[in-house]
């Protein structure tokens, strides 16, 4: 706002201020009630925005720290290259951690993952990793390549409740658990069979283990046929049967809900550890 020289002069330094015939001062002092109410309103109108900036910080600050918040930690006695779709990737020593944030309203379907014996280049993070590649780069925007065990998680449920669990549907690389760290929830996911070691030679990979699905790719397998159930496609095979009697609460086929999917309030923290 701009204000004139003379209704400076009477606002702050009215005694050097001369006073002019009466219409005319009659004139400056209506000038000076609407330049003090105009100062007012801008006073008025700067208040109110510093009280709704402060509002809308306080909102988002009180918003972000309910945010879920993943610990991904490797026990393993090697490193791995932990990746998560979304939020990325980290390389971590054994005995380190890594904190990933997630969207702070709730709208996240994403999974967790290790990738072992990888190599990048340190100058622009492209590379290889020999089970859960994402294309080739450290920072992960697209899901590991089989085959890999993954920690998966959605904010979508029902009745304020978030979903998550372990999956052997893309295969296994390394033992993995999966927990709710908040107070409301304490459900522990563990998969720590020796799948590798028990592998079918005809589902054996140098990073791991794989599904049947990746391998053998028929609807039998990959639980894809119209009519499959639960009944006709998953543990009456003897493919399946290994991945389930060794790691009991995880997906071991596509329609594996009825034992593998595990629910903790929306807003619930959680820890994923390799090598448990």
């Amino acid at each position: 706002m701009e204000i004139s020289n003379e209704g400076s002069c009477k606002i702050f330094y009215p005694a050097s201020c001369k006073p002019a015939t009466t219409k005319q001062s009659s004139i400056k002092s209506k000038t000076s009630t609407l330049e003090l109410l105009n100062i007012y309103k801008y006073k008025m109108s700067f208040s109110n925005f510093l009280f709704l900036s402060a509002l809308s910080s306080f909102i988002l600050w009180s918003t972000s720290i309910d945010a879920t918040v993943f610990e991904v930690q490797n026990n393993c006695s090697y490193t791995v290259w932990a990746a998560a779709n979304p939020s990325g990737g980290r390389e971590l020593y054994q005995g380190q951690s890594w904190i990933v944030n997630t969207d702070p309203n709730f709208n996240d379907i994403g999974r967790i993952w290790a990738r072992i014996n990888c190599r990048f280049n340190v100058s622009n993070g492209t590379g290889k990793c020999e089970s859960g590649d994402c294309n080739g780069v450290l920072y992960c925007v697209s899901d590991g390549a089989p085959p890999v065990i993954l920690a998966e998680y959605s904010f979508q449920g029902v009745n304020n409740m978030g979903f998550f669990d372990v999956s052997v549907v893309d295969g296994f690389n390394v033992p993995i658990e999966f927990k709710g760290t908040s107070s409301g929830c304490n459900k522990v996911i563990k998969c720590r069979g020796d799948i590798n070691g028990l592998c079918p030679t005809e589902l054996r990979h140098p990073g791991g283990c794989n599904h049947p699905c990746s391998v053998l790719k028929n609807d039998q397998f990959c639980c894809t046929c119209s009519n499959s159930t639960a009944t006709n496609c998953g543990p009456t095979t003897a493919y399946f049967k290994i991945f389930k009697d060794l790691c009991p609460d995880a997906y071991s086929y596509a329609l594996d809900d009825a034992t593998s999917t595990f629910t903790c309030p929306t807003g619930t923290d959680y820890k994923v550890v390799f090598c448990p």
